[in-house]
């Protein structure tokens, strides 16, 4: 996984790969699950140390409210998900609960660079199907269809 991952960024130009920061989450969850934020810990090792050697940075972002809020309008509420479904409340935007938290991690990070001092925001951030860009506007993946 930890190379497809670096493949697919070197293969879309990435210059960075993004990753929930789950360091302090420990006390918050039962033990099973801990065995869970241990493995995504070392993919996440893996990763950072990998994808240096292809100019990638792999870098953690504040998972709070990754999960609740709506990546399409903001509104961030518990009842916006339940279990694998993401329904907003707000606005009524649906999907998989954890495709709509990983547009949130890159939408955080690209703002983040926004407001960085040496001025580098990206233009857009590229998810395992589109791209998305710092406004929040998405664009679905280019057809492979012939």
């Amino acid at each position: 996984m930890a190379n497809e991952l670096i493949e697919e960024a070197v293969e879309n130009d990435c210059s960075h790969i993004v990753f929930e920061d789950l360091t302090h989450i420990r006390e918050n969850i039962p033990e099973v699950t801990w065995q869970h934020v241990w493995a995504f810990r070392r993919l996440y090792e893996y990763v950072e140390y990998k994808a240096k050697e292809h100019g990638v940075e792999a870098i953690q972002v504040d998972p709070r409210n990754t999960s609740k809020r709506c990546s399409t309008c903001g509104f961030t509420h518990d009842d916006n998900r339940s279990g694998e479904a993401f329904e907003c409340q707000k606005c009524g935007y649906e999907n998989h609960a954890d495709y709509n938290a990983s547009k949130n991690i890159g939408l955080q990070y690209l703002r983040r660079r926004q407001k960085a001092d040496d001025g580098g925001a990206p233009v857009d951030v590229r998810l395992n199907r589109g791209t998305l860009n710092v406004s929040g506007e998405y664009t679905p993946p280019a057809s492979t269809e012939a």
